[in-house]
């Protein structure tokens, strides 16, 4: 996984690599869209964009056991990472907070990870890379209430269009 890391750290600087303005029309609202890049279920992999409008942020998350990763190829992203753990109850403990700019990138291989993204611009959109180790189709989010932690379950969103 890291020499694929490595190579794909490079992506923004390819020619032609997608920009944020580009996928979102200057006449609507940015809106949070996952834009399929395609699946090889024999290779066991899928690749999607993410386009992250000013300021948003994602909900506590995990990737359903999958190993992940995830490039920033425009704006800056704040990724915060915990750690589920999941005996007796759902507890997460906050890992660590890092910033991510165009070039950079996450990395994820343990089932009991989690985290939360924010695009840390109030004015302009982000673009992220996700290449996930098999189909994302279902996530755990979580929530902190009350001293307790809970999780609700939900199906993963794509747009029904592929971008290869």
């Amino acid at each position: 996984m890291n020499h694929l890391a490595a190579e794909l750290s490079q992506v923004a600087a390819w020619p032609g690599c997608p920009q944020a303005a580009g996928l979102s029309p200057a006449s609507e609202t940015p809106s949070y869209r996952r834009l399929p890049l395609g699946a090889d279920e024999a290779h066991g992999y899928e690749a999607l964009l993410i386009l992250w409008p000013p300021g948003h942020a994602t909900p506590i998350h995990d990737h359903d056991g999958l190993w992940g990763m995830e490039f920033v190829l425009d704006g800056v992203l704040e990724v915060e990472s915990f750690q589920l753990l999941p005996q007796p109850t759902i507890h997460l403990e906050r890992d660590h907070s890092r910033i991510v700019g165009v070039g950079d990138h996450v990395a994820f291989s343990q089932a009991d990870y989690a985290h939360r993204c924010r695009n840390l611009s109030r004015n302009r959109q982000a673009l992220s890379l996700h290449v996930y180790g098999g189909e994302l189709n279902r996530y755990h989010s979580f929530i902190h209430d009350h001293g307790q932690w809970s999780s609700e379950l939900h199906q993963a969103v794509r747009e029904s269009t592929t971008l290869a």
